[in-house]
């Protein structure tokens, strides 16, 4: 199907996310005395994924995660930090990390030929453009759109309906593409806009949020979209 508008989450879906914070928390294993092996890095992917889920579910603020994931996270290791500047510490870190999920670049810079490509993403602002910049791909974005800016977080409806309004695009025109059922697809869907799950390992969807196509490698897209 031809589609006008092509949007790209950006965490785990083109910004390789689990390896950039795996690397910003390594660099600050000295400044912590806390030495970020590997089991305690899995546990800060499993807290800070379940604490952006609850954002996703607005039971917490973008704030609260921001302020006090790192306590949560310490908390499971009976130690005590000041969350806000370890925050403040990590993104700096973080934000300067650039590793892109396996054949982003190539991808984005194949259908940024023909086609009008976009982000959608609840990451950050300085961290979306940090990365991006860094990882040289901003270029291939004709904007980004991000919750910071947009004013909600994805799944709202409103998320997608602001860049509808500021596309003047029909629901139709536009594909969401992201790996994230419950914020890019369940979004997509309740949208009615079409989307493509990013499944890179194969998982089993458990839950009533049906993207309208599925892949395990970015390059699959193609058969999609050209």
């Amino acid at each position: 199907m031809s589609y006008q508008f092509i949007l790209f989450d950006l965490d785990d879906t083109i910004l390789d996310t689990k390896t950039n914070a795996q690397n910003a928390l390594r660099k600050m294993s000295g400044m912590t005395n806390f030495p970020f092996d590997d089991d305690q890095i899995q546990y800060w992917h499993k807290i800070n994924d379940y604490l952006w889920k609850q954002l996703e579910k607005k039971q917490i603020s973008h704030q609260d995660l921001m302020d006090n994931r790192f306590q949560r996270y310490f908390n499971h290791y009976d130690k005590k930090v000041d969350s806000p500047a370890l925050n403040d510490h990590y993104l700096q870190l973080f934000n300067y990390e650039h590793a892109l999920m396996p054949e982003a670049y190539e991808t984005l810079e194949q259908l940024n030929k023909k086609h009008r490509i976009f982000a959608a993403s609840n990451g950050t602002r300085s961290k979306q453009y940090s990365q991006t910049a860094g990882a040289k791909i901003d270029v291939f974005f004709e904007k980004m759109y991000l919750s910071e800016n947009v004013g909600v977080d994805k799944p709202d409806t409103k998320f997608f309906q602001f860049i509808e309004k500021d596309l003047q695009a029909s629901p139709e025109q536009i594909l969401m593409i992201g790996d994230s059922l419950s914020s890019d697809i369940s979004g997509a869907m309740n949208s009615k806009i079409d989307s493509v799950w990013f499944n890179q390992y194969s998982k089993t969807n458990q839950t009533n949020f049906k993207p309208t196509y599925q892949i395990t490698e970015l390059s699959e897209l193609f058969d999609i979209i050209e």
